[in-house]
């Protein structure tokens, strides 16, 4: 009976192992989000725990490395900030201090107000024919949901006034 039971836990392992790496292949995750997928596919506790240790350990899960590589495409495909970024990391289980880590090496200075200077150019195009103040309240909105501060928000409004 013990060989059996052994056996069925070696290829449960192995069912979760390749569950995870196929989850893998998509997109880098956080190791909440791999533990999360097990789980979900009904894998017993200690077989998730034992694949997310292996995967840590053979770096395919990183949680450090997946905060970075989030945070920069999000900064440099969509144009968020800070705040909507945090919300999102936090939503797929990142430790706080991975995430303050992450942030003090990617916002360094003035990054966070270039990148809203940035996306506000790239939306006046398209809102040319509406009035000013409209314009105004439409892009502090549209910055506001990308996550940027209002200090910020304050600075690039000011700053795009003569474009408004």
């Amino acid at each position: 009976m013990g060989i059996r039971n052994a056996e069925s836990e070696d290829k449960e392992y192995i069912r979760a192992k390749n569950a995870a790496y196929r989850y893998l292949t998509y997109r880098p995750r956080s190791r909440a989000e791999v533990e999360s997928k097990l789980r979900d596919k009904g894998f017993a506790d200690a077989v998730v725990r034992q694949v997310i240790f292996d995967l840590i350990r053979l770096e395919y899960v990183n949680d450090r490395e997946f905060a970075r590589q989030w945070s920069q495409g999000r900064v440099r495909l969509r144009g968020f900030g800070r705040r909507r970024i945090e919300q999102e990391l936090k939503k797929k289980g990142i430790d706080r201090d991975i995430i303050r880590q992450t942030f003090g090496e990617l916002f360094g200075d003035d990054s966070e107000f270039e990148t809203a200077k940035q996306t506000v150019r790239k939306k006046l195009a398209a809102m040319k024919s509406v009035d000013r103040e409209t314009r105004r309240r439409r892009l502090a909105g549209f910055l506001e949901r990308k996550g940027f501060p209002f200090e910020i928000i304050g600075r690039v409004l000011r700053e795009t006034d003569n474009d408004l």
